[in-house]
């Protein structure tokens, strides 16, 4: 899979998407706050949900919250694209698609801070590198519509029945390098979906 696939996921999971995280994925660079805080060399994160129970105003509200990392193109043809680590995260309102938070981690510092960032790792990696665009694209897609049922769930029940593919397209899809930082981010969201740190 040629690595040119990462200007296409600058649009979400897949163009004319039909799952509700795909649809927020792909809004978020039309958002002022996006525009005015976000680099251009800005690729958007798998969401990490967030539950609040009761919410502000009793009842039960569930958040998406977007981690952003930093690219380098490739310089050559044929040389994976180059991964930075995050830099910001966007929370957005599952609700109504708000955004509610934006936290600035070269401010926040949640993990050492050098500059300029370190290239963490190169896409495509290990897991999808043989996939045609077209198979990885289907993949994104389906990803996007079990977030939509995990976040259902987390919002009206019952329990998540999908939580196994989940998390075996998560852990295929996500690139390695950014796994720590997900981990930093949300511990409890990483073990249940990405499994057990690795020793």
């Amino acid at each position: 899979m040629s690595a040119s696939i990462v200007r296409r996921l600058d649009a979400g999971p897949a163009d004319g998407h039909t799952s509700r995280t795909a649809g927020l994925m792909s809004g978020l660079r039309s958002m002022p706050l996006f525009r005015q805080v976000v680099p251009m060399e800005a690729l958007v994160g798998w969401p990490i949900p967030a539950r609040h129970n009761p919410g502000w105003d009793g009842r039960t509200a569930v958040y998406l919250k977007f981690p952003l990392y930093g690219y380098h193109r490739p310089q050559r043809r044929g040389e994976p694209t180059r991964l930075l680590p995050p830099f910001a995260m966007v929370t957005l309102n599952w609700a109504n698609g708000a955004p509610v938070e934006f936290v600035d981690f070269r401010y926040s510092r949640p993990w050492p801070i050098t500059a300029p960032p370190p290239v963490i790792g190169g896409f495509p990696h290990a897991a999808v590198r043989d996939l045609s665009a077209g198979d990885y694209l289907a993949a994104r897609v389906r990803l996007a519509e079990l977030y939509d049922g995990l976040f259902e769930s987390l919002l009206n029940g019952p329990g998540f029945n999908d939580e196994a593919e989940l998390a075996d397209l998560l852990g295929r899809l996500l690139e390695p390098c950014l796994e720590p930082y997900y981990r930093t981010i949300a511990p409890r969201f990483a073990e249940r979906f990405l499994g057990a740190e690795q020793e």
